[in-house]
């Protein structure tokens, strides 16, 4: 008798323990998929943030545009540069800082200077519906007869989107020409280009952080 109990008693703490571990693998795997469907949640939000972007930029409505910033805006988070004495006074005036009257009033020097068109076209270009599963986009538009071309590209870094709009020198163009210096139409003098504009993402929208370019 005395053995049958212990054995008993054996068994019944073998149990407990298998139950304990069977019940802390299931709680294991049911952090797992919470956690990953939080995840999940948070990247749907920012494609739709991002497709909002999309729509904003496709109106080329300078009310909308202008609602991206919040300003003043110093020109050295945004850099535009345009060849109007009256903006440039302007700009002096108000310390480099971009008001917007003075944004809205020069759009269209403004949209060309921060390459709103290609903006719009890299929305056009990359599918953002993709990044459900990838973190970078990137799209070229190479044209053998010409001696440049467009790229545009879409990057994910932690908090962190970057929008990348440039042009290159197509290596394969066979010049037809050459400037008074004797550069070729495709050297990097003539195509080598990008701009960034980076938003930050708080999980819930986006805010434009700055732009900056090269070239």
């Amino acid at each position: 008798m005395r053995q049958t109990l212990i054995l008993l008693t054996f068994y019944g703490l073998l149990l407990s323990c298998n139950n304990t571990d069977t019940t802390r693998v299931t709680n294991d795997t049911t952090q797992q998929q919470s956690d990953t469907t939080t995840t999940k949640s948070e990247r749907q939000i920012l494609i739709e943030e991002l497709k909002r972007l999309q729509s904003v930029f496709a109106s080329n409505d300078k009310e909308k545009i202008a609602d991206l910033f919040s300003f003043p805006i110093s020109n050295e988070t945004v850099g535009i540069y345009i060849d109007d004495s009256t903006f440039n006074a302007q700009l002096d005036k108000n310390a480099n800082k971009v008001a917007r009257p003075m944004f809205i009033r020069f759009y269209p020097d403004i949209s060309a200077s921060l390459q709103i068109k290609q903006i719009n076209q890299l929305f056009k270009k990359l599918d953002v519906d993709r990044l459900s599963h990838m973190d970078t986009l990137q799209h070229e538009e190479i044209i053998k007869s010409e001696p440049c071309y467009h790229y545009h590209a879409m990057m994910i870094e932690k908090e962190l989107v970057t929008l990348t709009v440039g042009t290159n020198s197509n290596e394969d163009y066979k010049s037809k020409t050459v400037s008074e210096d004797e550069i070729a139409e495709n050297s990097s003098e003539f195509c080598e280009h990008v701009l960034w504009w980076v938003f930050r993402f708080d999980r819930k929208k986006l805010h434009f952080k700055n732009i900056s370019g090269a070239g």
